[in-house]
């Protein structure tokens, strides 16, 4: 596609969007996000100033909540470095102002500091809401988050000498193509820093002149530091540690039916060990679905909510609310975690941080850690087929042993990893 028909392209895309609207949920919240942005951004320059801060940010954009867990830490470098630089985050998508929203109240109730002295929407990728935005932010810096590359604002940003980074950058084989689309604005970057050699080496083939470097995650240490942040013992957690805990993490309906044989396993031959399923969306449809398989089986499930009011030490789990999967695998020893039945793997770093075993299905090359560690074959399997996940889950609660093993493996491979943020921040800072 060329610059023109991309142009063509999106601006149809957007006024077609309107259109679709009743039927979006992300899309409305996406368009109500975006009323006033040029005023809050005015506004968030001028608070700036009055606190001492610099006025030309450091803008790191990112997509959504999974590519925010990546901004923090090389915010949080470069706040250690300068503390009175400015830091703007923007985000795509609404879910990435939910992550914006949940990290402001984790940090409140640790009483630590934001990384970011703002955080609001991108500016719709048309050249006139870029220019605006440009002219108003004026940034220090433009920090681009794993592929966040928009044509007009990578382009209009250059034309201006505003530098321009990506960083934690990942490209799988199957992007390949579209790189080809990507290499003009790839030109204008000053400098790539990507989460490994794959990347480095797809972009180098693509384009041998690209300043690309292999630099690591920054992901790997928010898991790793809100590990050491869950210190406190949680009240109910006492009541999952009578028996070993086997996980089913972040659900969709693929999962659970891939899942299904092993569940019928593990409750029928396992009792000494407890099942919890968490679907990726908790809608009360799918819990139900859950809970009719399982009363077919004769696995009776408990929503997570009830069992808080009154906790056994026995019950198969449904979790049916948000954000408490970390706290779970501070508890379990095997964890599947889904999305890889059906087009892309959820986290692997999570319960990897929590010396899990982790299984699993065969959608895996979205994450760079998950493809590497059941490459190297670091704590991490990968299943093609609903046999053999369950040969693959089995054999390790059948076998204590090789279960630790892959445990610990899977947490080395994170403490070998460690340290990404600060080589941004040299990056950054010495370019």
């Amino acid at each position: 596609m060329s610059y023109f028909g991309y142009q063509v392209g999106y601006f149809l895309f957007w006024l077609l969007s309107f259109a679709f609207l009743p039927f979006s949920k992300k899309l409305r919240l996406g368009l109500k996000g975006r009323r006033g942005l040029q005023m809050r951004f005015k506004e968030a320059q001028k608070r700036w100033g009055t606190e001492g801060l610099e006025t030309h940010p450091y803008w790191f954009h990112f997509a959504s909540a999974g590519e925010l867990e990546q901004a923090i830490p090389i915010a949080e470098a470069v706040k250690r470095r300068n503390p009175k630089a400015a830091v703007l985050f923007t985000f795509f998508s609404p879910s990435g102002e939910k992550g914006v929203r949940l990290e402001t109240l984790r940090r409140e109730k640790a009483n630590r500091p934001l990384p970011w002295d703002a955080a609001d929407y991108l500016p719709l990728d048309l050249p006139w809401e870029v220019s605006k935005t440009l002219d108003i932010l004026t940034p220090k810096a433009l920090i681009l988050i794993n592929r966040e590359l928009w044509p007009n604002l990578v382009k209009m940003s250059h034309a201006r000498n505003i530098p321009i980074y990506l960083f934690s950058a990942f490209f799988p084989n199957n992007k390949a193509k579209m790189l080809e689309f990507w290499r003009p604005y790839l030109k204008h970057l000053k400098l790539i820093g990507t989460v490994g050699d794959s990347s480095t080496e797809l972009l180098l083939n693509l384009e041998p002149t690209l300043c690309v470097k292999s630099m690591g995650d920054t992901r790997i240490e928010r898991v790793l530091e809100r590990k050491e942040l869950q210190k406190k013992p949680l009240p109910w957690g006492t009541f999952l540690t009578s028996n070993k805990l086997f996980i089913g993490a972040s659900l969709w309906k693929e999962d659970f039916q891939a899942l299904q044989p092993v569940l019928r396993t593990i409750a029928q031959e396992f009792t000494d060990w407890r099942i919890c399923l968490v679907p990726h969306e908790p809608d009360d449809s799918f819990i139900k679905t859950i809970k009719e398989w399982g009363h077919a089986e004769g696995i009776s499930f408990r929503r997570f909510s009830h069992f808080l009011q009154t906790p056994d030490e026995v019950s198969p789990l449904i979790m049916d609310q948000v954000g408490l999967l970390a706290e779970l695998y501070r508890y379990s020893s095997l964890a599947f975690v889904g999305g890889s039945f059906k087009q892309k793997v959820h986290n692997v770093l999570e319960p990897a941080a929590y010396s899990n075993a982790i299984v699993v299905g065969p959608f895996i090359q979205n994450s760079f850690e998950a493809t590497e560690m059941n490459r190297l074959q670091l704590g991490l399997k990968s299943a093609k087929t609903s046999q053999e996940t369950s040969e693959t889950i089995l054999k390790r609660i059948s076998d204590v042993s090789f279960l630790k093993s892959e445990g610990e493996a899977a947490y080395k491979y994170l403490l070998d990893r460690r340290g990404a943020s600060e080589k941004y921040g040299e990056l950054l800072w010495g370019s």
